[in-house]
């Protein structure tokens, strides 16, 4: 598999777990916030390095905004138990909301770029 096929395919993933995000701003998702976060950290390893995204096709901004989402999931993991045992709770904690506050301008920014197709080269119509 190319390069050209497998970034469109990470961008994708990051993209659906932003949205993800975003949707349990006020209730736990229905698998739980330990399945959300670990799924974050499938895709964007914690603590990634400045450059991690941009050699993975990502803008220079994406990659700022990316970084701040991971920052903001390590502050949250660091303010919760591992694992999490109460997904009520954990949303309300201020750390989720600086999470929040950061995935959803890197998800604005996102899909400001036309998405990938996942099989070809070609950018998929908006």
């Amino acid at each position: 598999m190319t390069r050209q096929l497998v970034y469109p395919r990470i961008r994708n993933r990051i993209v659906e777990l932003l949205e993800w995000l975003i949707e349990c701003e006020n209730e736990p998702p229905r698998f739980g916030m330990n399945e959300l976060i670990n799924s974050w950290e499938d895709w964007v390893p914690p603590l990634s390095s400045k450059g991690y995204f941009t050699t993975q096709g990502f803008t220079p901004a994406e990659s700022e905004f990316l970084l701040n989402v991971s920052a903001a999931i390590e502050d949250f993991c660091e303010a919760t138990p591992n694992p999490i045992e109460h997904d009520d709770a954990a949303i309300a904690l201020p750390q989720w909301r600086l999470v929040i506050a950061a995935a959803k301008p890197t998800l604005s920014a996102m899909k400001a770029n036309t998405k990938m197709s996942e099989e070809s080269d070609d950018r998929l119509e908006r």
